[in-house]
């Protein structure tokens, strides 16, 4: 049977095993179709068939190396135990499927679509403007490093990097100026291994909010930040980020960012866009919406979060053996020691294409940050600064980076006012010049943005994403 595909062969191959299986279901395991509203008589029908062997194979192509050996795992155990392999068969089969699986080329559909289904519901835990999919994470994790090895983004933002490092068993290093970016890795980072600790450290918390919150005064909030809340709302929410910053507790700090504003009841705010903060009084009068411009509580609000937050923590025993390190410095000057690091992956600012501090300046006030104009400057990139503030960036990667280590990294072309700006040649040239010419080049790959996925649609600013891929030679 001819299979519709349009994946490389040698992937194809690798999954066989599964789509044999698949291919006698009907007859083997009649229970689990009808369990999937599938009568067995019925499964070779074209369009039935079909799409169940391009769920599988799909799921399997864009799973990273750690996932697909737990697919093709049990799928090997489920065929050994209907007697269709023996014992004897299982380790050579498991080698065989693996023996090219670190050959894989990049490719956007590896990546295309949503993830959110996906990904860890950690990666979920706060909004973040740009950040990067989490299955292109995973492809250029599993590309360029190894379980064990020691991998830093120098601008980690959301932290999708370092989760997904830590979760294919990597040692992360992240780093970030922006005091939201470093609190939401964190976060993810530290959270409880189980849903049941992060809800009695909710609770916990919870309590001592309801202690406190008499003594919160809103005036002490400038006007901007008040009219988006209830006053005992605000109360509520100053006094657990009080809590949480004594506690050093960056999971919950997280999950109270992630509700901060929106438009939706199970957040805190008045009638609010999600990603950046806009009151919404317009689209949402309070004479004819007075509800939404009652008073939320904190409690429901957090536990519900904490609950979404572990409905695909994929936390497994690699979570327990892979170190982390989240740092708040500027990457001109690290403090990491030569030569540390076995891999680079990351997404530097876009030429000022995006704005960090303004886009999360609700969330930065309450993490206390009054003055985020001023804190924009530092994280935004401007033309004028762009190129000498990445130079020395670029010197500093090349510096921990070990010999032999790639620097991968993922870049913005930037289009306005009728001038493009090829980034990722200027930054591939830059970062020969600073390394003497032992930082290769060893190809460009673009993606194209869809619309839907660009922080700022319909405009001309970043319309596809490149990615770098560098080696540092001996």
């Amino acid at each position: 049977m001819l299979l519709p595909c349009k994946h490389d062969a040698s992937a194809v191959d690798q999954v066989e095993p599964a789509i044999d299986l698949l291919r006698h279901l009907d007859g083997q395991h009649p229970d689990v179709l009808k369990a999937h509203g599938l009568e067995p008589a019925d499964y070779h029908s074209k369009l039935v068939f079909r799409s169940a062997i391009e769920s599988i194979r799909g799921t399997y192509i864009a799973s990273s190396l750690t996932q697909r050996q737990g697919l093709v795992a049990d799928v090997l155990e489920t065929m050994k135990q209907n007697d269709l392999i023996e014992d004897s068969m299982l380790e050579s089969k498991q080698l065989s499927l693996f023996e090219e699986s670190d050959h894989v080329e990049l490719d956007a559909r590896l990546w295309g679509g949503s993830f959110n289904a996906k990904e860890s519901s950690l990666h979920q835990l706060a909004p973040y403007v740009g950040k990067l999919k989490s299955g292109m994470v995973r492809v250029l994790i599993d590309l360029y490093s190894r379980p064990g090895d020691v991998v830093f983004d120098p601008f980690c933002g959301s932290g999708v990097v370092p989760l997904e490092c830590v979760l294919l068993g990597r040692h992360a290093i992240a780093n970030d100026l922006s005091p939201y970016a470093y609190v939401i890795t964190r976060g993810k980072l530290s959270a409880p291994d189980s849903k049941h600790d992060a809800l009695l450290e909710a609770e916990d918390v919870i309590r001592e909010v309801e202690l406190r919150k008499s003594s919160i005064d809103p005036e002490i909030a400038p006007d901007w930040v008040r009219r988006f809340f209830h006053p005992e709302t605000f109360k509520e929410v100053r006094a657990a980020f009080q809590v949480l910053k004594e506690r050093q507790n960056y999971f919950l700090m997280a999950c109270l960012l992630g509700i901060l504003h929106h438009v939706r009841p199970g957040f805190l705010s008045y009638p609010a866009s999600h990603l950046t903060p806009y009151l919404r009084p317009k689209m949402y009068p309070p004479e004819k919406f007075p509800h939404m411009y009652s008073y939320r509580d904190l409690k429901s609000r957090l536990l519900a979060k904490v609950e979404r937050a572990y409905r695909r923590s994929m936390f497994t025993h690699l979570r327990d053996q892979p170190t982390w390190t989240v740092l708040q410095e500027n990457t001109m000057n690290l403090s990491i020691p030569s030569a540390s690091v076995n891999t680079v992956i990351s997404s530097p600012p876009y030429f000022g294409a995006l704005d960090y501090a303004r886009d999360n300046r609700l969330r930065l006030w309450f993490l206390g940050v009054p003055d985020w104009k001023q804190l924009d400057r530092s994280l935004t990139a401007s033309d004028q600064v762009y190129v000498p503030q990445m130079t020395q960036c670029l010197k500093e990667l090349d510096r921990v980076l070990r010999d032999g280590g790639y620097c991968v990294l993922v870049l913005g072309d930037v289009e306005r006012n009728g001038s493009k700006k090829h980034t990722a040649n200027i930054v591939c040239e830059l970062a020969r010049e600073v390394s003497n010419g032992r930082m290769i080049t060893k190809f460009i790959y673009v993606d194209e943005i869809p619309d839907i996925r660009r922080s700022r649609r319909r405009t001309r600013t970043t319309k596809c994403e490149q990615i770098l891929v560098m080696q540092k030679i001996e």
